[in-house]
């Protein structure tokens, strides 16, 4: 019997929030990136992710090459994923 997955749940500062704009085109990223679009709206700064989800976007932050999107999620999440490895 396999484990549940893990839920974490981020939460952002209001600066880290704001390298999350609105997404362009079609693709995993842009799938990615409407999610995280979508949990930050109305002011909200708090971020779920699940363990696929997660993974996703350390390889989005780490193994893409140093374009504008993976450089707004460094900058959105490179706190709290620390925080998360630190546990």
């Amino acid at each position: 019997m396999g484990k549940e997955p893990r839920p974490f749940t981020v939460t952002l500062t209001a600066a880290e929030a704001a390298e999350i704009t609105g997404a362009a085109g079609e693709g995993g990223h842009q799938e990615m990136h409407r999610r995280l679009t979508n949990q930050l709206q109305n002011g909200n700064l708090t971020v779920e992710f699940n363990d696929e989800q997660l993974g996703a976007l350390i390889r989005y932050m780490t193994q893409y090459g140093s374009g504008g999107f993976q450089g707004r999620l460094k900058r959105a999440f490179v706190r709290s994923i620390q925080e998360i490895l630190a546990r």
